[in-house]
């Protein structure tokens, strides 16, 4: 961590010594001694490292002697001493030292890192070296590397445990960023207190006593015979852990054991020399190593350039290892021939080696060089996400814009790629190297501080560390809980998650049960887990009954299988039922702090309906347990059964079983496509490169100025994604339709499991999640509607192969084609501003201005998109919390489908004479099929037997048979039913300039869910069609069918029952208004008011309230139109409102007037006192939230009937718009 001075030479490594001896003089060598220890160890000296161990070991050359007692405040003294006698000794000036105090471990063990680079990364390397060398070690020395590691941690271990309590805070310091060096008589007195040779009894405590001692002695060095010669780059004392000086053996400051160890690690290899069997030794182990860091399934071939390919993510891999200097090179420089032999250019190549050297002052041409353990510690960073590195490796080697990239470190690269999301700014390419700032920090070493707490409660409960985990996450804490917690997830062998908590010290752990067997899957398990954790944290009582006094963490197992029953212990195990006949089978052994829960089927039972019943026992079961385990390790009794129960049935139940009757379809393979601000950058780069092209000019725009530089733009994109799709291989079009049917399961799957947990007990925990999701989880599916529909128009003829970061790759440019064409359509329609901003290197931005002039309104509508966006979000929410459990749809079945399990055919039976039995009779005639064969079709393709990809393939007159034979309709009807049902090229193109942005006006997959892509054959996707049933049964339900060229008489009749909703809500409106007790008459005709002695209303009014509590006369109309979805049919929604000739702005206002002119007289008809002022208010409701509520001059009050009891009954009267809840306001805030 020192910085780099300049060019060594022998004048600067000299050093004055009269300086340095003058200023030590005075002083006694034993208070020397302890504070210059003190000052090695301590967080706020670490600057000065090499000034500090130069006075160290001249004082221990020299002579001991008496002198005065140094103190603390000698220390500055002393350094500015050695910082003159010794000029060539470096500063750390640039970036941060790493933190002692941080609380970082290492196999369990507090480490101080020293003056090392990257400690962590480098043990971890020295520990895989051991695991090679050791055997052969043993026989030539006696000992191994990893008894010198362990004598090392246990040494730093103890003098951090004997220290760490006086050190200052980070927070007492001085302030700002100061390079100064400064110790507290406390930190000093913590050494001196400490006994001064603890290394025999660390000896005593290592695994392997013998060895360890063996080990110690050769770490021991005559003071006087080591050549103290400074190198900036090199450890000065080598590899010593203790030195023989004034009589004595003394151990050398804790901060120098890290360093000893890379020396003795650097002189035994040496020792050992090149020996065949060794090589292959660590090459096996490497290759395992890197198996574990990517997750694969099984572990390759160790050859001497081991190989993985990961095709899907465009990531081609090398693994060698070298244990001396002088291979790590050529090994390397092989791995990259091999790849850049064996590979194509656009794939993404990295080189991973092992051994005890690490890499630094790369530039990266083509081939990424990466040490395992960094490997590792990106992983960590990265979520366990292989499409994370993968991105990484891609934008390094392939570095676009640029000739190559260089950097010091790889995690400073690491870590500006993903601070910022790309190393190199979208522009024009330049033949230069782009040069990653050096950062100071040492990522690893951050990371395992922020993870320190938790690494310490799993150190304690014999659990990996986390970095050793596929996936971490710090999480937010629940109401009440204190501390730390984090989910941890391990995806290969042996699968297991744990949910652990700082405050108190706890892990849940779980492992899967057998497949098909257990009653929870593991994300069930997982939930649970969680849920024991909030509830134990979460509640002061329970925490500290599970809070032992030595803070060693409980383990919590769960699982559902018990393999063998030797796994419980005799003593402490229940297996009788207890008196609620709720039986439990549980362990607890007190040694280890562990409780073993087997949740069987008879007690998961328990958990139906609320789950009450089975969250009563389980905390009865774990008030036992630690119980046990508090008896056992005599920590206490903890609180009493009765407070503890009393607190633990209140809370939430840790879970609720429902079971559903489950008609959806088969759950797809998992969605994985890679998504994020990486994927948006390389979407955004290649934007760009298109609007550069395109000569699109640099400039901000706004208004109606901004129309035709954003038509230029969209022209590019537009243009740019065709070509996309036309260069990759006919297999995208099945591809894009494979993973939109998984993207719309996920989303389905995700939306029912919100609705679940806002509709139980535990619903405030969701709110904040329900919000990320409904705004996150359209986006894929839009994005993969938007690129299946172009692909059957634009079919792809080209060759590029279709992998997974190319369809992420075109996602993310759908995504940002979808919003900037919406915007930039609907603002040059006058729907709203309009803003766009053009970089010279093509980077752009379109967007809806945030302020605006009120000036601007005049040329647009106005509307405030995401006012109601934030609107309808919040009904939902308040709907879903309504709900109860029993309400829910059913989850999704997992797993393929190998055949049909239809249910009964429900057929739609419309009353006769109906205007829905009209429409359906004018459909048969004029299409040859009505309501019933739509249903029978759709019904019958969503049930579709489905292969390993989640889609099925058929013909039509196959799907049409099906459908007939199932449902008792013709099959001259299904037949006819499924042609406009079919998507393919014919009618997925469309000539209108950017057809995406249409919704209404042509067809899409959520209403021609059947697709086309090969003559003769239908592509059957069950989730996309599940939607399309979805859609037409809100059509049907809102007397609708989403087709633009219905017959006549069809739209004729579907009208009509439109109007019989209307007339619908305007009884339900007047229907509220009777229960609320208020004077009112319902349709209001003109004749009434003529005879009420009104001047003429234009029409009728729905609903005429009269309050006299608050003196208020309410005109209310009652609308029920269909805004859509597209800007084109927002528009004209909305124009039908603001038309200033017969809008229904106007025409409310001139019903308001006209009930003004004589409020009394309209008093007296709704049979209300006559006497008084009134005011007149005016009120538009409807039955979903309708967006002219949001444009900038709505004219009056807007609500719907969900929340019209709370409009009449609030004291204020509503303002223009949108009337907004008053709890919306509390959730807001």
């Amino acid at each position: 961590m020192t910085s780099t001075p300049p060019a060594t030479s022998a004048q600067q490594r000299r050093v004055q010594w009269k300086t340095i001896d003058k200023a030590l003089a005075p002083y006694s060598t034993e208070s020397l001694l302890v504070l210059l220890e003190a000052a090695l160890m301590a967080p706020t000296c670490s600057r000065f490292h090499d000034h500090l161990l130069l006075l160290w070991t001249r004082v221990i050359r020299s002579g001991r002697r008496s002198g005065a007692m140094v103190m603390a405040e000698v220390l500055p003294v002393l350094v500015e001493a050695a910082v003159q006698g010794a000029p060539g000794r470096g500063v750390l000036t640039e970036g941060k030292p790493n933190d002692v105090r941080a609380g970082v471990r290492f196999a369990g063990m507090l480490l101080h890192p020293g003056d090392l680079d990257h400690p962590l990364l480098v043990l971890r390397s020295l520990r895989l070296t051991a695991c090679a060398v050791d055997e052969h070690l043993l026989g030539a020395v006696g000992f191994g590397l990893g008894d010198v590691i362990e004598l090392a941690v246990r040494y730093t271990d103890r003098r951090m445990r004997e220290c760490v309590h006086a050190w200052p805070t980070s927070e007492e310091g001085p302030d700002g960023e100061t390079i100064s060096c400064w110790l507290t008589q406390a930190s000093v007195d913590a050494v001196a207190v400490a006994e001064r040779d603890c290394l025999d009894d660390i000896v005593s405590a290592c695994d392997h006593p013998k060895r360890a001692h063996r080990a110690l002695a050769w770490l021991t060095a005559d003071i006087g015979k080591l050549k103290l010669k400074y190198d900036p780059m090199r450890q000065l004392l080598g590899p010593v852990l203790a030195v023989r000086a004034h009589g004595r053996r003394i151990p050398v400051p804790a901060s120098e054991a890290l360093q000893a160890v890379t020396a003795a690690a650097e002189q035994l290899l040496r020792q050992l020399g090149f020996n065949q069997d060794l090589a292959q030794r660590v090459q096996n182990l490497a290759v395992i190593r890197v198996a574990d860091v990517l997750h694969l399934h099984s572990v390759p071939r160790p050859d001497e350039v081991a190989r993985i390919s990961a095709p899907q993510l465009r990531l081609e891999v090398a693994v060698v290892s070298a244990l001396l200097d002088g291979d790590l090179g050529p090994r390397v420089e092989a791995a990259r021939r091999v790849l850049l032999e064996e590979t194509s250019p656009e794939q993404g190549r990295l080189v991973v080696y092992a051994g005890p050297r690490f890499l630094v002052r790369e530039v990266v041409t083509d081939t990424l060089m990466v040490h395992v353990e960094e490997l590792a510690e990106m992983a960590a960073d990265a979520g366990g996400n292989p499409a994370t590195l993968a991105l990484f490796v891609w934008e390094m080697t392939q570095h676009p814009g640029v000739d190559a990239i260089a950097y010091l470190h790889l995690l400073d690269a690491w870590g500006s790629w993903r601070r910022n999301g790309t190393l190199l700014a979208p522009g024009e390419s330049a033949p230069e190297v782009a040069v990653i700032p050096r950062r100071g920090r040492d990522l690893s070493w951050d990371r395992a501080a922020t993870w320190a707490p938790i690494d310490k409660v799993l150190a304690d409960a014999g659990l990996p560390a986390s970095v050793e985990w596929t996936a971490t996450k710090i999480v937010d804490l629940p109401d009440g809980a204190a501390g730390l917690q984090a989910d941890l997830h391990h995806y290969a062998t042996p699968t297991a998650a744990a949910a652990v908590s700082t405050h108190p010290p706890l892990a849940v752990t779980v492992r899967p049960g057998p497949p098909g067997e257990a009653p929870l899957d593991f994300p069930g398990l997982i939930g649970l887990a969680d849920a024991i954790r909030t509830t134990i944290t979460a509640h002061p009582v329970i925490a500290q009954h599970f809070n032992l006094p030595d803070q060693v963490p409980i383990t919590v197992e769960l699982t559902q299988a018990l393999a063998d029953p030797a796994q419980l212990p005799n003593d402490g195990t229940d297996t009788e039922a207890p008196a609620d006949g709720i039986r439990l089978l549980v362990s607890a052994d007190p040694p280890s702090t562990t409780v073993r829960l087997v949740l069987g089927p008879d007690f998961l039972g328990a958990f139906a309906g609320d789950g009450r019943e089975g969250h009563r026992a389980l905390g009865q079961a774990l008030h036992h347990c630690a119980s046990q385990v508090r008896e056992g390790r005599d920590a206490g009794n903890g609180p009493d059964a009765g407070p503890f129960t009393k607190a633990w049935n209140q809370a939430d139940p840790v879970l609720a079983l429902n079971v559903f009757e489950n008609p959806w379809p088969a759950q797809t393979p998992e969605y994985a496509v890679p998504d994020g601000e990486h994927v948006q950058i390389r979407a955004l780069r290649s934007a760009a490169a298109a609007v550069r092209e395109a000569g699109v000019p640099a400039g901000l725009w706004r208004g109606r100025d901004a129309v035709r530089p954003a038509e230029q733009v969209l022209h590019a994109l537009e243009a740019l994604i065709d070509t996309e799709i036309r260069s990759f291989e006919p297999a995208l079009t099945t591809e894009l339709a494979r993973h939109l049917n998984a993207a719309w399961c996920a989303r389905t799957h995700r939306h029912h499991e919100l609705l679940f947990n806002l509709a139980a007990p535990w619903a405030d925990n969701w709110v904040g999640e329900a919000q990320r999701r409904t705004s996150d989880d359209s986006v894929a599916t839009s994005a993969l509607n938007l690129l299946l529909q172009e692909a059957l128009a634009t079919p792809p003829q080209g060759d590029r192969a279709v992998d997974l970061l190319a369809v992420a790759d075109l996602i993310a440019l759908a995504e940002l084609i979808l919003y900037s064409g919406i915007t930039a359509v609907a603002g040059a329609r006058g729907l709203h501003g309009l803003e766009l901003q053009v970089h010279a290197t093509g980077v752009f931005h379109i967007d809806q201005p945030d302020a605006e002039d009120p000036t601007a309104t005049t040329t647009h509508l106005g509307l405030d998109q995401k006012a109601w966006t934030r609107a309808r979000h919040h009904h939902w929410l308040a709907q879903s919390r309504q709900s109860t459990l029993a309400d829910l749809p059913a989850p999704p079945h997992v797993g393929p489908r190998t055949h049909r399990t239809p249910g009964a055919f429900t057929a739609l039976r419309p009353a006769p004479g109906s205007s829905l039995a009209r429409a359906d009779q004018e459909l048969c005639r004029a299409w040859g099929f009505g309501f019933d064969a739509l249903g029978a079709v759709l019904g019958t393709a969503v049930d579709w037997p489905t292969g390993p990809e989640g889609y099925g393939i058929t013909t039509p007159d196959e799907l049409a048979r099906e459908a007939a034979a199932w449902s008792g309709v013709p099959i001259s009807e299904t037949r006819a039913a499924i042609d406009p049902l079919v998507l393919d090229r014919g009618n997925a193109a469309d000539d209108r300039e950017h057809r995406y942005t249409e919704v209404e006006r042509r067809p899409r997959l959520t209403t021609h869910p059947l697709i086309s892509a090969d003559p003769g054959q239908l592509l059957l996707l069950p989730w996309v069609i599940h939607t399309a049933q979805e859609v037409y049964a809100a059509a049907f339900q809102d007397g609708r069918l989403p087709h633009r060229d219905l017959p006549a008489r069809v739209r004729g009749a579907l009208a009509k029952h439109r109007q019989a909703i209307e007339q619908q809500l305007e009884r339900d409106i007047a229907a509220i208004a009777n229960r609320l007790g208020l004077p009112h008459v319902a349709n209001f005709r003109e004749k009434d008011a003529e005879r009420a002695g009104l001047p003429t209303t234009g029409g009728e009014v729905d609903l005429l309230i009269a309050d006299p509590a608050t003196a208020r006369l309410w005109v209310v109309e009652a609308k029920h139109p269909h805004p859509g979805h597209a800007p084109h049919a927002v528009i004209q929604h909305i124009r039908r409102f603001t038309d200033p000739k017969d809008g229904y702005l106007t025409k409310v206002l001139r019903k308001v007037d006209a009930v003004a002119s004589n409020p009394q007289a309209v008093a007296l008809a709704c049979a209300a006192p006559t006497d008084g002022p009134w005011r007149v208010v005016p009120l538009i409701v409807t039955r979903a939230i309708d967006p002219t509520a949001f444009i900038a001059d709505p004219r009056v009050a807007f609500t719907i009937t969900d929340y019209l009891d709370q409009v009449l009954t609030t004291p204020a009267d509503p303002g223009p718009g949108w009337w907004t809840p008053p709890d919306e306001y509390t959730a807001r805030s």
